[in-house]
């Protein structure tokens, strides 16, 4: 179907809007620079630059005139937008949010599901159509599949992993690695994107395979691709029902013990969770009784001062609840050369995020440790906030002097970061 079919079949590919956050937008920064990645991913050619005015300061002792105006280049989404979503995936500074379609609201949908599925399943808008209501209930919608970031989808695939260990604590048993419960689903009919408007010269589906690829290459190996609706996940109680009512005599017997045995598990997880949620509630309480001044941080401690990223909150969730795959992630983040860097702030001026700052040279929490050859040669050098930078590698190619790079961060590093 082309774009004008998919809207007259009422399938938009996702409700929502997508909206510009022009704190965050690299084209208007406090010096701006000419990204164009949310531009070349649109298939609906919908974002477009767009120039932003604003006054220059009033004028000083020198009577310089005021009708000066510093042009700063923006980037406008129209009402051709179809809401594929593509462009807030290719925002390397998370500049771009669908009001309906962003990480928080994935977050919650993906936790639902995975509590009270048989398994977690994912599929998008188009695929999607014309399967039957029942079916389509077990998967988790989205306006394509490229749309999720890596970080999403190890979120994701991590969740199922941990549906698995769930109920095994419930059953006072083993996780079974091979239990259908901590496997992914990727629903996908065949040539389902050959056809697709968004796919367009096939750009998405590479944007679908290389996320996949850097996800797997984070140690995660439960994503399974199926092109049948039937294989999509039950409900527990739909499922089971239904075979209850459609068995045989002499299968009955099975069915509602299979019925009983689910039931008991999902009253255990709901008990093991009121009993989580009354624990944290305790601890709150307690905390709040004491004094409310924040401890000083560590000499080795810095804090993070940086704008908050959805994509890291989402990762830093499921690497806390699978530590074990931690050794298995690498992130890419900004870096200093301190030796090279003339605290010049280049690189904080071109940081929409706030993730670069410039401190003293003398300061031992960021330059303590290094060696004598590596000391800043200035008297101010920029640090990097790896906790909120995303590797954009905006300061990278502004820096005059090279002294920032793109380094790889583990993820057992980016676990022990302060987060306050």
């Amino acid at each position: 179907m082309s774009i004008e079919e998919d809207k007259r079949h009422k399938l938009d590919f996702g409700a929502g809007n997508v909206a510009v956050l022009p704190s965050r937008c690299l084209r208007i920064a406090k010096k701006p620079t000419d990204c164009d990645l949310c531009v070349c991913a649109c298939p609906a050619l919908a974002i477009t630059p767009k120039e932003l005015h604003e006054e220059s300061p009033p004028a000083g002792a020198d009577n310089s005139p005021l009708s000066i105006l510093d042009k700063k280049m923006g980037v406008k989404v129209s009402e051709d937008c179809i809401h594929c979503s593509l462009c807030t995936t290719a925002c390397p500074v998370e500049s771009l949010s669908n009001t309906q379609h962003h990480p928080k609201s994935f977050e919650k949908q993906v936790a639902d599901r995975a509590l009270k599925l048989e398994g977690l399943a994912l599929s998008c808008a188009r695929a999607l159509y014309g399967v039957a209501p029942r079916l389509a209930a077990h998967a988790i919608s989205l306006p394509c599949l490229a749309a999720l970031t890596s970080e999403s989808w190890f979120f994701a695939a991590t969740s199922a992993r941990d549906a698995i260990v769930s109920q095994a604590n419930a059953r006072s048993g083993s996780a079974d690695e091979e239990d259908p419960l901590g496997i992914l689903k990727v629903y996908l009919p065949a040539l389902i994107c050959d056809g697709c408007p968004v796919n367009l010269e096939g750009k998405a589906e590479k944007t679908f395979l290389d996320i996949i690829s850097a996800v797997e290459s984070w140690g995660v190996s439960n994503i399974e691709l199926v092109s049948e609706p039937e294989h999509l996940s039950p409900w527990h109680s739909g499922n089971l029902m239904s075979s209850l009512s459609d068995a045989s005599s002499g299968g009955k017997r099975e069915a509602a013990e299979q019925l009983a045995s689910t039931l008991m598990r999902s009253w255990m997880k709901a008990g093991e969770d009121l009993s989580l949620e009354k624990r944290r509630t305790e601890a709150l309480a307690a905390k709040r009784k004491q004094n409310t001044r924040k401890p000083a941080p560590g000499p080795n401690v810095p804090r993070p001062f940086g704008k908050k990223s959805q994509r890291r909150r989402l990762l830093r969730a499921a690497l806390e609840h699978n530590r074990d795959l931690a050794h298995e992630v690498e992130l890419t983040c900004a870096d200093t050369l301190a030796y090279l860097c003339t605290g010049c702030g280049v690189c904080v001026d071109v940081c929409p995020l706030g993730a670069r700052r410039t401190v003293t040279s003398n300061s031992i929490i960021y330059f303590g440790k290094l060696p004598k050859d590596e000391q800043p040669k200035e008297s101010m050098a920029a640090i990097t906030d790896k906790l909120c930078c995303l590797g954009c590698s905006a300061c990278v190619i502004e820096c005059p002097t090279g002294a920032c790079v793109l380094a790889s961060l583990p993820g057992e590093e980016f676990l022990a970061l302060r987060q306050t």
